[in-house]
């Protein structure tokens, strides 16, 4: 018996040193200098597109081995470059989430993954008095006459993204109207079908809506709008159940 608990004793003492060596490696290793390497991280949040300047990054110390594949340990090696994301505050800045050194940020960096930019005339933002900004969500009308020769007006898309006004994708003054001679929408490639068929048969325009339904659900009407296709007779819209072929506002249940 007590051979047994001297067995069960050296066990334990072998096992308790065992963790105590591991803790220690991990302490000396974590508090060892030698160990320690610099990495910058975004100081706050920078929006996709923008160019980075010394006030959007800081650095930060870490252990070498959570450093990950292309950060970088200085600065001045980061300000200039444009982001290619959303970068969130104390983000870690790789290589991958920006332009190549010197290169500009075109649109075409923000535009979302499966989605199209598509660019309408002066007369699509008229409307609004140049109040559209990019970031804003809109509603594109069609207008155009049925088949009785009757002018008329319809909802072809709604809560659309602005990605840019004219050539600008930065809001600079929301305060102060821009008139402009173009606008350009995100939209899906069905979307750009759709907004390309309309110009063929009428007029567009846009409808600027409150920004704060940028993050909710559209509004009862508008959620009935699940899907838009192009047919060779015109434009079907399909709302709720009703699928409704549009051609010159003309409908066909």
């Amino acid at each position: 018996m007590p051979q047994k608990r001297l067995l069960i004793a050296l066990i334990v003492a072998s096992v308790a040193g065992l963790l105590a060596i591991v803790m220690a490696t991990i302490w000396l290793k974590s508090s060892n200098p030698t160990n320690k390497t610099s990495a910058v991280v975004a100081s706050k949040a920078i929006a996709a597109g923008v160019a980075l300047t010394e006030d959007d990054l800081k650095v930060i110390e870490l252990v070498k081995e959570t450093l990950p594949l292309g950060a970088s340990p200085r600065v001045e090696f980061l300000v200039g470059r444009i982001s290619k994301i959303n970068i969130a505050p104390g983000e870690i800045i790789v290589d991958r989430m920006l332009n190549s050194p010197g290169a500009s940020g075109g649109l075409a960096f923000a535009i979302t993954p499966g989605m199209r930019a598509i660019s309408l005339g002066v007369n699509e933002i008229s409307d609004v008095a140049g109040f559209i900004n990019p970031g804003n969500y809109v509603d594109v009308l069609l207008i155009a006459k049925d088949e009785s020769g009757r002018p008329s007006s319809k909802v072809i898309l709604d809560r659309v993204l602005v990605l840019a006004i004219a050539q600008d994708r930065m809001v600079q003054d929301e305060a102060k109207p821009k008139i402009v001679s173009a606008v350009t929408l995100e939209v899906s490639p069905t979307q750009a079908s759709i907004l390309d068929e309309g110009r063929s048969i009428g007029n567009l325009s846009l409808t600027l809506r409150n920004q704060s339904e940028s993050n909710q659900a559209p509004t009862l009407i508008e959620e009935t709008i699940k899907k838009t296709t192009s047919t060779e007779n015109g434009v079907e819209v399909i709302r709720g159940t009703t699928v409704r072929i549009e051609s010159g506002l003309g409908k066909r249940q």
